[in-house]
């Protein structure tokens, strides 16, 4: 089974925010400077998205396309949907962010990190003696954990917060990402927070062909709803 991100060079910058955000001011300005539509104008509005409807991201199928970036779709609870690009590239970590300068950090699919939310996750770690995520062996040897894993999350100012997490496979779905078609397989995790007393059930959408995570909808505490990630347009290979 290939790696999830093996064709990508590990610890390469893709971009700083300030050439990213340069460079959504390029696309914006080329050919559109009096369109109020402009993806300028589109990207700016990612986050509080006063455009559309909340099923609908604020750029297009074929904007999203012809952007120079790798983009990520985000959703918070019933919150418009946003878009998101790919701002740097550490081994398997990725960055990404807003124009508006919300930044998540992904690997392999997981949300790691936060910045800009009401609550931020600050920092993951696996506790697991093997200290990697389940997804992460999924996409390596085509199997998950029979037993609960642990880790270790920073939520605000609380530090520490023991996670302990069970992972099914539900069967394979066909979904939709901008109008095409991907056959996935459905891996449940079942989180449970002992010191909260709270449990969550979180989602990912998994291509045993690339070893992606295509769709995802991850809760990481009681206080936000559930964070529902697409990648709209992987890095290219």
């Amino acid at each position: 089974m290939s790696q999830a991100w093996g064709d990508r060079p590990g610890g390469t910058t893709v971009l700083n925010r300030r050439q990213l955000l340069g460079g959504l001011v390029a696309v914006g300005a080329s050919g559109c400077a009096n369109n109020p539509d402009s993806t300028l104008n589109l990207f700016t509005k990612t986050v509080t998205g006063n455009v559309r409807s909340s099923s609908d991201y604020p750029l297009s199928a074929a904007q999203i396309h012809d952007l120079p970036y790798a983009t990520l779709g985000v959703r918070v609870g019933d919150n418009p949907r946003a878009v998101m690009v790919l701002a740097t590239v550490d081994g398997t970590l990725l960055q990404w962010v807003s124009a508006d300068h919300v930044i998540f950090e992904t690997e392999g699919g997981r949300l790691l990190r936060t910045r800009g939310l009401k609550r931020d996750l600050v920092d993951t770690r696996w506790t697991t003696a093997t200290a990697e995520d389940p997804l992460a062996h999924l996409a390596s040897t085509g199997t998950l954990p029979a037993r609960g894993v642990y880790r270790e999350i920073d939520v605000g100012k609380e530090r520490a917060v023991a996670v302990e997490s069970h992972f099914k496979l539900r069967g394979v779905e066909t979904i939709s990402i901008q109008g095409r078609q991907r056959t996935v397989h459905r891996v449940e995790e079942i989180a449970i927070v002992r010191d909260w007393r709270w449990e969550t059930r979180n989602n990912f959408w998994f291509d045993a062909q690339s070893a992606r995570v295509w769709r995802s909808s991850q809760q990481y505490c009681p206080e936000l709803p559930p964070v529902e990630l697409e990648l709209l347009k992987p890095l290219a290979a």
